[in-house]
This record gives C-alpha cells, sequence and structure tokens, in this order.
C-alpha cells in the first residue's frame, strides 16, 4: 500500500503482461484492439476479466506500442479483502518500476538495458530497447534465483529480433540482503552489473500512471460516493444562502412597523417561507449534472437583493428549474413596482423582466399592491 495514498501496486507474478504493436493510434480505437488481444492471450470470459493498458508511444508510422496487462478479477478481489482498508486504486508495480528507471536515467535511450527488482518476496526482470520496454518476466524468491534469471534471459533470446543485452542494473530494497547473490550475479553475467539500494519508497512518487486494475463496479461505487459529497454540499450551501436571505428579509419586516402593522399575520409566514426554500432546493435537482446551475442562481440572489427597493417587501421567490425566477412582493404604491423592474434589468444574467400581476387591495384602510415579477435567464449566463 502506498503511504500518502491508499493504493494497492499489483506485483508483475501476478499478472498476464504483453508488449504489443496495434495498427492505430487513435485511442478509442486502441482500446477495442486491446479488449480483442487480451481474450486471445487468456482462456477466461471477459467478465473474469480486469484489462488496462499503457500506451508507450508510436514506434512506427499508423501504429501505437502498447504495455497490456490482464488480471483475474477473483485474484484482485481476494487481495482486496486480505488489507485492513479498500483501496483506492489498484496499480501495477512493473509500470511503476519503468517509469522510475526512466526518471532516474538508469537506462540510457541508444542501449538495450537489463534492470532486475529484487524485493523480499519476489523479483522482477524487465528489459528496455532505445527507452522502449520489450520483455518482462516476474517470479517468487523461493526457488532458486539465478536459475529464474537463466530462464528470463533464455525466454528473452528465444525471439530474434531482440537486441543483445548492454548493460545490467540491479536494484534491491534496503530490507534484503544481497550480501551472498551480489558476487554470483558478477560472475553469472559476462557484462558490467551496476548494484543499487533503493531507499526510496516509489509508491509515494508522483508518477504518471496509466494502467488501473481496479474492477468497473468499485469504480462506479466510489464516483457514486464522491459525486453524492458534492451534491449534498452544494445543497448545504444553497440552503444556507436562502436561509440567511430570508432573514433579511424578515429583519426588513420587522423595521417596517406600519407595514408590519398591516401585515400581521407576517410570523404565520414563516412557514409557507420554510416550504418554498424547500421547493426550491427540490427544483435545482439539476445540480446533480450541471452544479454551475446551482452557482448561478446564487449569484442572483446575491445581486437581486441588493435593488430591491426600500417600500417593497418580498414575500417569497420561485425558480423553476429551467429559465424563469420569480419575485413575489407587497408595496403601498405601484410605482415601486416598476422601479424594482428597472433596476432587475441591469441583472447581466436576466433576458426579460416583466410583470406577471399586479392587483391593489385595501388592508386595514391602507391600499397596498401584491404583485408579481417573472425575470427570464438569457445569454447573460
Amino acid at each position: 500500500m502506498g503511504k500518502k495514498r491508499d493504493i494497492l501496486f499489483m506485483p508483475r507474478h501476478l499478472v498476464t503482461l504483453r508488449f504489443i504493436e496495434l495498427p492505430s493510434t487513435d485511442e478509442a480505437e486502441i482500446k477495442d484492439m486491446v479488449e480483442f488481444q487480451a481474450l486471445k492471450e487468456v482462456p477466461y470470459s471477459r467478465e473474469e476479466l480486469v484489462i488496462s493498458y499503457r500506451n508507450i508511444g508510436s514506434y512506427r508510422k499508423g501504429f501505437s506500442y502498447i504495455m497490456l496487462v490482464i488480471v483475474k478479477k477473483q485474484l484482485i478481489e481476494e487481495m482486496m479483502a486480505k488489507g485492513e482498508n479498500r483501496p483506492e486504486d489498484i496499480r501495477l508495480e512493473t509500470e511503476l518500476f519503468y517509469l522510475s528507471l526512466l526518471k532516474k536515467g538508469i537506462v540510457k535511450h541508444e542501449r538495450a538495458s537489463l534492470a532486475i527488482n529484487i524485493k523480499k518476496e519476489y523479483s522482477e526482470l524487465i528489459v528496455i530497447d532505445r527507452a522502449r520496454p520489450v520483455f518482462s518476466r516476474g517470479f517468487r524468491n523461493a526457488g532458486d534465483f539465478l536459475n529464474e534469471i537463466d530462464r528470463s534471459i533464455l525466454a528473452y533470446k528465444r525471439d530474434k529480433n531482440n537486441r543483445e543485452i548492454d548493460d545490467i542494473t540491479i536494484i534491491y530494497a534496503s530490507d534484503v540482503d544481497i550480501k551472498d547473490i551480489k558476487l554470483h550475479i558478477k560472475e553469472y553475467f559476462n557484462i558490467p552489473v551496476n548494484f543499487y539500494e533503493d531507499k526510496e519508497d516509489l509508491t509515494n512518487l508522483d508518477f504518471p500512471l496509466e494502467i488501473g486494475l481496479l474492477p468497473k463496479e468499485y469504480i462506479d461505487k466510489k464516483m457514486y460516493k464522491e459525486n453524492k459529497k458534492e451534491i449534498l454540499s452544494m445543497y448545504f450551501l444553497i440552503g444556507l444562502v436562502i436561509l440567511s436571505l430570508s432573514s433579511i428579509f424578515i429583519f426588513k419586516l420587522y423595521e417596517k412597523n406600519k407595514i408590519i402593522n398591516i401585515l400581521s399575520n407576517g410570523i404565520s409566514r414563516v412557514q409557507p417561507r420554510i416550504d418554498m426554500i424547500d421547493s426550491l432546493l427540490k427544483k435545482t435537482e439539476i445540480l446533480k449534472s450541471r452544479r454551475e446551475n446551482g452557482e448561478l442562481i446564487l449569484n442572483i440572489l446575491k445581486e437581486s437583493y441588493g435593488l430591491i427597493p426600500a417600500d417593497i417587501v418580498l414575500s417569497g421567490m420561485d425558480y423553476d428549474g429551467k429559465v424563469f425566477i420569480s419575485y413575489k412582493g407587497t408595496t403601498r404604491d405601484t410605482a415601486n413596482v416598476f422601479n424594482f423592474i428597472k433596476a432587475l434589468e441591469r441583472i447581466k444574467y436576466f433576458k426579460k423582466v416583466e410583470v406577471k400581476y399586479a392587483a391593489k387591495k385595501e388592508i386595514k384602510g391602507q391600499t397596498i399592491t401584491d404583485f408579481s415579477i417573472a425575470c427570464q435567464i438569457g445569454s447573460g449566463r
């Protein structure tokens, strides 16, 4: 497991790995070709496998060189079950090893280099020709180490297209005692052998890994949880803003003593306002796929509040979830309604602002105008 992130790294000997060249440079076509090629390599159905790859690059016009990885899904699930925590991701140790060799300049671009990574329980061998991996093999350290190396070299040489190895690098973990085999390794090869103790935890380094081995169903669950958290956070933010604005509206009502006396049932309207907020939250369900709409509504609410004339009391706002926002309220002077309309027209988000209705009524001997203004959201968004 990685220390900074909860990542499981798959050893080479537990996967099927192939280096193949595909006749395409289009990513969509490459993905389909990889799936087809993988099913030819192993006797299992697609549902039993996790397939991934890294596009190493193009070395011939119109072709892509691919590091193809195939692993049984059951094996991955068994490894995940052994850990204390479920990993965020599963990566291939071979890809990490290859990228680290390039970054550290251990392999040369003009040479064919053999690199052996010795861990406490298993080892991995990779041949990199002109910075391109051409051969890989992994094995447990339970058997004869030199015999496993010999098998690997013979397997590499069976392909007559493979070049002779120019240099050898042995990289071993700090918890591995290399003394007993170091001399034997030098005698075994007739070319220079370099030894490096790997004191750095590669899993903590930020390499651009492309091979992912986490099964799709776990990825889908992870994405669902992340999206759910984002949606809940946005709902919470909108709720706080709307509740804050509602509190300000209530405060303005208490400042206007005469209007409070006329609208003596103001307290009873608190519950409808809460219902209005709940309705608005439900109608902004679109935030699940387009969070920017939520930000737009917040901006409109903030900007429109500063434009409310002093003699107007808003009793409610409504958003239809698409393109219309409505403002409802009361005033003693109908002219205030039109002044409010002119102010709303200055908001860049509105394409059109108009009165839906304006009706006068008598309350305790005073004339009050109820109104509703509809604002259409336009290209300014």
